[in-house]
């Protein structure tokens, strides 16, 4: 057996390589090992799959296992967003989920998520123990014994349902576009009656080419798309809502084609909850959000909780405290009264009832925000580099007093390593710990300044490194 790690969200590898039905079993057997341990088998458990190449097999092969080990085994009866798998362990008292995907990554790869009872990703002790009872030795025999195939949308829809103004937004003049990027949120907002135009619905588990995941780099047809749309239906307000590929995350692009990044997701709907519904609590962050965000929690009296990268932090805090919304830099929106997990339709439905509240669009909504509280850019680059270790402890271990011709007012380290310039604007370097690749995150007050501070950061690494860009936007 090859070595099995679970990384952020999951564990995620190559198909026929890594991500083997034999290695399949063998994650799924240490997860009801786990369960065992825990005195919990008995509550049963859910297995979902995304639309990837052969997920449904896969998830099938899983649930198997959970069967064989005498485990009452709920399987979907077609293709779901993680977040579906996640709201029915919560809703029905399940000891865990899983779901078959490998979220944004290239469709050449697959993974295992494991979902935990209270509704939400893994935490990394249980995915440790998990990790920890790994055996080459398949033990339980796989049966179909304790399969129930089921229908897990209607609960599911009914719970999004109770949040959601649908009235409003059935009557107002609104143009809904969704791009589900071929994945498994495809169909989704249709669900609740509402007059959606979907592009990029069908499955296809090369993605169209592309990575399901809601870049400018990926949405090049979509943005097209959107804009004609907005012209086709110049009376109503456009936009468009990006899914990721098991459509827990999400992007959104406005009707004049500008591209909405996570930042601006996050500030916008912060703004909703907090002006328009008026909902309690506070608010957390990863370390690569905009400071926008800090802007917003100081005008409402928030308190903000800064966490590492990950949602399982942020979802730590969302059980703990009372918590308006949490998200991270990846398009993962966790609101209030849901679950404590990611969900691009939920988060997607909100920002079409943000615009009929407003009777504007989403870039209008964005550009008072930031008229107000000053405009924010960021961008990012993948370097893949043998370095990029090296590279972050050099910087730790002596850090310059000034990057990019700026002075730098503050230095953390809370995830990576982050500059923090006097105008607000910083760059954060962090290592992957799974692949020779150096993440490098900017945010500036202006597009030239974001360029500039990348530039600079991407000139540490030297020749010999490939880097990837996405185009940069405000934040």
């Amino acid at each position: 057996m090859s070595q099995i790690k679970f990384g952020t969200d999951g564990w995620r590898a190559r198909i026929a390589e890594d991500f083997t039905f034999d290695n399949l079993r063998l994650v799924t057997q240490a997860l009801v090992d786990h369960l065992k341990e825990k005195g919990t088998p008995a509550k049963g458990v859910v297995v979902g799959y995304d639309n990837r190449f052969q997920s449904e097999t896969f998830a099938r092969a899983a649930a198997e296992i959970c069967s064989g080990a005498g485990l009452k085994t709920l399987l979907t009866d077609k293709a779901v967003p993680s977040p579906v798998v996640s709201y029915t362990v919560k809703n029905l008292g399940l000891a865990a989920g899983i779901m078959i995907t490998a979220s944004h990554n290239p469709p050449i790869w697959n993974g295992f998520k494991i979902k935990e009872e209270f509704g939400g990703s893994a935490f990394p002790e249980t995915t440790k123990a998990v990790e920890n009872k790994l055996s080459d030795t398949l033990r339980i025999n796989p049966s179909s014994k304790n399969i129930t195939i089921f229908n897990p949308r209607p609960p599911y829809l009914a719970k999004i349902s109770s949040f959601i103004d649908l009235d409003l937004l059935k009557t107002h003049q609104l143009k809904m576009v969704i791009d589900p990027m071929y994945g498994s949120g495809a169909g989704y907002f249709a669900e609740f009656g509402l007059p959606v135009i979907e592009t990029r619905g069908s499955r296809d588990p090369l993605f169209g080419g592309i990575n399901p995941e809601p870049l400018p780099v990926n949405l090049e047809e979509s943005i097209s798309f959107v804009k004609e749309t907005a012209l086709k239906y110049s009376s109503e307000l456009t936009a468009c809502v990006v899914l990721d590929g098991d459509a827990d995350r999400l992007a959104a692009i406005d009707g004049s084609g500008r591209f909405l990044n996570t930042h601006n997701v996050f500030t916008l709907l912060l703004h909703h909850l907090i002006t328009h519904r008026k909902l309690s609590g506070n608010v957390v962050k990863t370390f690569n959000l905009t400071n926008l965000i800090d802007k917003l929690c100081k005008q409402y009296g928030r308190k903000l909780h800064v966490t590492p990268f990950g949602f399982k932090y942020v979802a730590d805090l969302m059980l703990k405290e009372d918590i308006v919304m949490g998200g991270e830099d990846s398009g993962g929106m966790g609101l209030k009264g849901f679950i404590p997990e990611r969900d691009g339709v939920l988060a997607g439905l909100m920002l079409f009832e943000l615009m009929a509240y407003e009777k504007k669009t989403l870039a209008a909504i964005l550009d008072n925000i930031m008229s107000e509280h000053g405009y924010y850019y960021y961008d990012r680059a993948d370097i893949h580099t043998e370095k990029a270790q090296q590279i972050v402890a050099d910087l730790k271990k002596s850090p310059p007093d000034k990057f990019a011709g700026k002075k730098i007012s503050k230095i953390e380290t809370l995830d990576g390593l982050k500059f923090n310039f006097e105008d607000e604007s910083w760059i954060l370097f962090r290592a992957s710990g799974t692949e020779p690749l150096l993440r490098v995150y900017v945010e500036g007050r202006s597009d030239s300044d974001v360029k500039l501070i990348l530039g600079a950061g991407e000139d540490l690494i030297g020749p010999g490194a490939t880097s990837q860009t996405s185009p940069s936007s405000r934040s």
